[in-house]
């Protein structure tokens, strides 16, 4: 059975059966906690739906909008650290999911999420 993407839905195409992938970076299904805040917003939880070297997709009870700055800490389901995003914006918004871009990551940041979308790639 064919695995298929949980946004796949979202993406656009030119025809219905034709799905186009518009992302810089590949990004793979992952179910795991993320917390989030910004300026306006002290802390909120969200579920991380997938996740790429660029960027996430996420779903949370918490509205937020696009062009929004956030800090994010996400929970590997592996690993015993929480890697801190303290660069995104998002991107997107439908209904209570949303698109973030990671921005300016510092080098550690970069090493441990490359490591843990490696560590979840399909082969």
């Amino acid at each position: 059975m064919e695995r298929r993407h949980p946004l796949e839905h979202l993406m656009p195409s030119a025809h219905p059966t034709e799905k186009r992938e518009l992302r810089t970076a590949p990004r793979i299904p992952l179910d795991c906690h993320l917390f989030f805040s910004s300026h306006d917003l002290v802390k909120a939880d969200a579920t991380l739906l997938d996740l790429s070297t660029a960027g996430c997709a996420a779903e949370s009870s918490t509205l937020v909008q696009t062009n929004v700055r956030l800090d994010l800490w996400i929970f590997s389901p592996t690993y015993t650290w929480r890697m801190h995003i303290d660069y995104a914006v998002v991107r997107w918004v439908r209904g209570r999911m949303f698109g973030v871009e990671f921005l300016n990551l510092r080098p550690v940041q970069r090493k441990r999420l490359r490591r843990l979308v490696e560590t979840f790639s399909v082969p």
